[in-house]
């Protein structure tokens, strides 16, 4: 096979991929419009959520090409901004904002806030919070933790109880494992390794200690079996690779709020 015919099968690999982009992401819009057209309920609010997240990407490389690359008059900042009001004039207030130092428009979880708000008694209720929930992991451990303390106080049961206990382990070790990764932008190295290990390690414990109580009480189910493996890695002092909120590590300056205590 030449240079020209292997050019022109990634062409069309290339062509076969945008269409199917393109006729997924118009399959998610009339979905969108379909939920938030429906009678508000429970489970159409979580679907309706839940559908435009998955249009974050096309929404986005819209955006940037009406803003940032069309001859249009209006550029940039403005642009973007009536593109989120157009957004949310069909979606409701508040579905979507534009983050600028990002350049990134973010789905606020709104409609789960809304099933929360309107709905407190159905079961999806605990679904509904658990979504917007980690929609917000952005932070101090001081902002983070409480919310997840509060969603475990109050959804105790089931797979969505199980995924609140799952997601508090796995937030305690991110904050351990920053402090040992970005020790340099916490403390600017004025701390040594042994009082890192001080201020971090409290957050390990508490991670393992709710990793292995999951695992033993709920082994069976998808969270009970993650644990598990996740606790045996953590206590090796280990991790999976993921970081599941607080991703503006710069923003940890301490640990005043010390995990597993009210």
């Amino acid at each position: 096979m030449n240079g020209k015919h292997l050019n022109t099968i990634i062409l069309l690999l290339a062509s076969c991929f945008l269409l199917q982009f393109a006729a997924a992401a118009a399959d998610d819009e009339a979905m969108a419009k379909q939920y938030a057209n429906e009678p508000p309920s429970p489970e159409a609010l979580i679907k309706l959520g839940e559908t435009l997240e998955k249009m974050s990407d096309p929404i986005n490389t819209r955006a940037e090409r009406e803003c940032f690359r069309s001859p249009s008059k209006i550029k940039g900042t403005p642009c973007v901004n009536a593109f989120v009001e157009k957004l949310n004039a069909t979606y409701g207030t508040g579905s979507f904002e534009y983050l600028e130092q990002m350049v990134f428009i973010r789905y606020t979880g709104a409609h789960y806030k809304r099933a929360i708000a309107e709905f407190p008694n159905s079961p999806l209720a605990s679904q509904a919070a658990y979504l917007y929930l980690i929609k917000n992991l952005i932070g101090h451990p001081e902002h983070v933790l409480p919310q997840i303390r509060d969603y475990t106080a109050r959804y105790k049961d089931g797979e969505w109880g199980r995924k609140g206990r799952l997601l508090w382990a796995r937030i305690n070790e991110d904050i351990w494992w920053i402090h040992r990764k970005w020790s340099w932008v916490l403390y600017n190295w004025k701390l040594s390794d042994e009082e890192l290990i001080v201020k971090a390690e409290p957050y390990r414990q508490e991670a393992l200690r709710t990793f292995l109580e999951l695992a033993e009480k709920d082994g069976r189910a998808e969270e009970g079996l993650a644990a598990r493996g996740e606790y045996e890695l953590l206590k090796a002092y280990k991790d999976d690779g993921k970081l599941y909120g607080i991703v503006n590590e710069s923003d940890v300056k301490g640990t005043l709020a010390l995990p597993g205590h009210e």
